[in-house]
């Protein structure tokens, strides 16, 4: 026979109540909150996998910035390269210019004239080379810091463009060492002192990776290609630098500059063509110009397909973003009518539980003499 006491009726209906209390005050402030849980202890598995989204999501936000930085920075990029190859090309349709190419008499009475034209429009150009998105030089390669390009006067009288501070197409000055007051800085594997054109070599193949959601890894020499994207831009590749094997410039304002100075050179007086160039020289240049142009062209479309790439994975960021939100709404929120209903069930369970205690408490002296 089992003897049950008042002490133990009391003891199970406390602790049948508290659960009761407990259960309705979880399911209001599960429909107050929109929660599934506030705490680890509530789901385990839930919550891990909850942690696990918010660091997918904030990654993936990061990279979504990244993404819309260097997109922004492409496309700003390729509109300042657009504006050089559309003023080259309305240089070139000039009725003036484009009747140089026979450099006929008429056309040699003016070629002072028209060397300053060209010599200011690689002027332009250089400066649009120099623009900036941000506070940063577009077309520095890796040192976004400091104007990449400039023209100055070589020893010889010509102009040069010059590539953070190397004359990009002096043939008197690409093979000697590279110096900064007088001093090396770059050095080759066996020791010896970089050269002008092996730092001007460095410099173009320099990068500047950036995380945008390509799965970013290291190893042990540094960030893996495959797995970020480079955002130097690098002016070198973009104009090309060196000499051809005519010791004439790749680079299409140093072209332009090397015309003019030879237009510049000549003596509309007597006829006679300065130390600069000759007659042969400056068709020579002329067809070269149309060369250079062309290729700075393929670097602007190279331009339009890095953006275009960086377009598409914007919107795959989205996507991402996206559907990384809807599964944690799904382990986060609650469903508002199944709330409700959680709510209503344990508002019946407590008054139901309240009923039983009526019931079940002894009643004291006091409730007799009521």
């Amino acid at each position: 026979m089992i003897r049950v006491t008042t002490n133990g009726t009391l003891y199970n209906y406390k602790s049948s109540f508290n659960q009761t209390a407990n259960q309705l005050n979880s399911a209001m402030m599960k429909l107050m909150t929109g929660r599934n849980f506030d705490t680890y202890a509530a789901n385990p598995a839930g919550a891990t996998r909850a942690f696990q989204i918010h660091s997918s999501i904030n990654a993936t936000n990061a990279q979504y910035d990244n993404n819309q930085t260097v997109l922004s920075k492409f496309e700003t990029a390729w509109s300042s390269i657009q504006g050089v190859l559309d003023g080259f090309d309305g240089l070139a349709a000039d009725s003036r210019l484009s009747a140089l190419s026979g450099l006929n008499d008429t056309n040699l009475s003016t070629l002072n004239t028209q060397g300053q034209l060209i010599r200011e429009s690689a002027e332009g150009i250089i400066q649009s080379l120099n623009a900036k998105y941000g506070d940063d030089f577009m077309f520095a390669g890796a040192d976004t810091q400091n104007a990449p390009f400039s023209i100055t006067t070589g020893a010889d009288g010509r102009s040069y463009v010059t590539y953070r501070g190397i004359q990009i197409d002096n043939a008197d000055t690409l093979d000697d060492d590279y110096l900064v007051n007088g001093q090396p800085v770059y050095v080759n594997d066996d020791g010896s002192t970089m050269s002008n054109k092996e730092v001007l070599d460095m410099w173009n193949q320099e990068h500047q990776y950036v995380d945008i959601g390509l799965g970013f890894e290291l190893d042990g020499n540094g960030v893996i290609p495959s797995t970020a994207f480079d955002s130097a831009i690098s002016g070198l590749e973009l104009t090309g630098y060196g000499l051809d094997g005519d010791g004439d410039p790749l680079n299409l304002v140093s072209t332009m500059l090397r015309l003019a100075d030879v237009f510049e050179d000549y003596n509309e007086e007597t006829g006679e063509w300065g130390a600069a160039g000759d007659r042969e020289d400056a068709e020579r240049l002329l067809k070269k110009m149309d060369a250079s142009r062309e290729a700075m062209g393929d670097q602007w479309v190279e331009l339009d397909t890095q953006a275009k790439f960086l377009n598409n994975n914007k919107t795959q960021l989205e996507d991402t973003f996206d559907a990384l939100n809807m599964e944690l709404t799904g382990l986060e929120d609650v469903d508002t009518a199944d709330a409700i209903l959680e709510l209503s069930w344990a508002q019946v369970c407590y008054n139901a539980a309240l009923q039983v205690g009526a019931n079940v408490i002894p009643q004291s002296l006091m409730d007799y003499m009521k």
